[in-house]
């Protein structure tokens, strides 16, 4: 009775860590997806010198050809502009801040003239039985653009 008692414990302790594992690789996987899509994202930007309607069209074309299904709030940072897109088919100034948009693009201008951008993406990280048990915000910086057609 005691040899049956203790194998179940340990058989029970061998699928406790698989799991633990399994959650670990999945969630690594799908984060370095999404960082994946925010590097590609400041690339458009870059290559066509800022956001405009090309480069937010080419945006919205890669996030939705990548199943890129997860929305947020984006946060108001006072008198930057932030842009966002809550269809995947246009992008709009944001003014309500409780409505969740896919993704949230702001730009400052720094010392040397030259326009940055940030991009926000955001992940959930939710498994089958557990339903969503975080959600995780993604920011990255273009470098300095300095002839842009803002929208």
């Amino acid at each position: 009775m005691r040899e049956s008692i203790g194998s179940t414990w340990i058989f029970m302790l061998v699928i406790s860590f698989t799991l633990i594992f399994s959650g670990f690789l999945v969630l690594t996987l799908s984060y370095s997806k999404i960082y994946k899509m925010k590097n590609e994202m400041t690339s458009i930007i870059e290559k066509y010198n800022g956001l405009n309607d090309e480069s937010a069209g080419i945006i919205n074309d890669y996030l939705s050809n990548s199943n890129y299904r997860t929305k947020g709030k984006c946060s108001e940072n006072g008198d930057i502009p932030v842009y966002g897109s809550n269809t995947l088919t246009s992008t709009e100034v944001i003014e309500d801040f409780d409505t969740d948009y896919y993704y949230c693009i702001t730009y400052r201008v720094n010392r040397q003239n030259k326009t940055v951008y940030k991009i926000t993406l955001f992940y959930d990280f939710n498994l089958p039985v557990f339903g969503q048990l975080t959600k995780f915000t993604i920011n990255g910086e273009t470098y300095g653009i300095k002839y842009v057609n803002n929208y």
